[in-house]
């Protein structure tokens, strides 16, 4: 445990000071896409955390997917998913599972540049892409840090390709700083779109976000409203439920707890202009129970009518850290106590 825990400091020593630098290659050989890990190492019998019940968890080969996951996708039938990465790149491939409905293995994996769009206005990296979401008539949408924006692109070949276009950008991103903008952007079952700013790392609770439309023609399409994430906690993913409600991905880095991650529920009703939108939390993650930096959540419905909640982990192209793709199951009767705060 002392081990464990004194590795998870390190690693937040890392990420604060060095951010999503590329470090040194760790020497590891060739190895399959994927292999399952547990909820606790320690204790193989854990199989819950909060209101989630464990369907199993992958850690991906550095080889297959070359780290740095951040926005995640997995398709209505669980068979694909999709993420994208720090550096312009989409990962995806086919997903496995055992008898038991259990995540097996991750296969196939396949790796794409992302077109990128051009102004010359843009400074530095164009290419920290850190969410991507469906839309109902196939195209996707994927967001960036440093040149803030949310980008458009036609429904390619299982992920996104073409000339992208660009939505306008909802007022005050330009606002956010370089390494924080819209990580949290999921398409909303209405039509609309809620967007979340990660913000910096400054202890601040509230973080500006938007409602907005696919079809937004002007900034002004945009409506303001204001995410609450628990202390220290900062928004890093968004997955909207079928009745218009939404679970946001929250991560914390410290020196001395390392890592860790909660997943809330943020009603539907809460969703609207001008408001103070606090979710109810879900689950949280902190050692000695898996943990890295998770940065993407997806959903999907489940045979008995549950919901599957998957989330990926960005390893920071780190060779301390790893990229875990882990399932969850969230029971209906989970939500239904949750209400809106004001």
């Amino acid at each position: 445990m002392r081990k464990r825990l004194l590795l998870a400091s390190c690693l937040a020593a890392l990420a604060i000071a060095g951010g999503c630098a590329v470090l040194a290659d760790s020497g590891r050989g060739p190895s399959a896409p994927s292999h399952p890990v547990r909820l606790d190492p320690e204790r193989p019998a854990v199989a819950e955390v909060g209101a989630l019940k464990f369907r199993g968890a992958l850690e991906l080969s550095d080889n297959a997917v070359h780290g740095g996951l951040s926005g995640l996708w997995v398709s209505p039938d669980g068979g694909r998913f999709l993420a994208v990465s720090d550096t312009g790149r989409t990962v995806g491939g086919r997903l496995s599972y055992d008898g038991a409905g259990y995540l097996a293995a991750a296969s196939d994996i396949a790796v794409h540049a992302l077109p990128l769009d051009d102004d010359p206005a843009y400074r530095g990296r164009r290419n920290d892409s850190e969410e991507i979401a469906r839309l109902p008539n196939g195209a996707w949408l994927v967001s960036f840090e440093r040149n803030h924006r949310i980008l458009r692109y036609a429904g390619g070949p299982g992920h996104p390709d073409g000339a992208p276009a660009r939505l306008p950008t909802p007022p005050g991103l330009e606002d956010a700083p370089p390494n924080g903008g819209i990580e949290a952007l999921t398409a909303l079952p209405n039509g609309g779109l809620l967007a979340i700013e990660e913000g910096d790392d400054d202890g601040v609770r509230e973080r500006p976000a938007w409602l907005g439309d696919a079809r937004i023609a002007s900034r002004a399409d945009w409506h303001r409203l204001t995410y609450r994430a628990a202390p220290r906690f900062r928004p890093t993913g968004a997955a909207a439920l079928p009745d218009g409600s939404v679970l946001v991905l929250e991560r914390r880095v410290s020196l001395l707890g390392g890592w860790a991650a909660r997943i809330v529920h943020v009603p539907a009703e809460s969703l609207r202009p001008g408001a103070i939108v606090e979710g109810v939390e879900l689950a949280r993650l902190e050692p000695p129970l898996l943990v890295d930096n998770f940065e993407g959540i997806a959903v999907r419905p489940g045979a008995a009518g549950e919901t599957l909640v998957y989330i990926v982990s960005d390893d920071n192209r780190s060779p301390l850290q790893r990229t875990y793709l882990a399932m969850f199951s969230l029971p209906d009767s989970a939500l239904r106590p949750t209400v809106a705060r004001r």
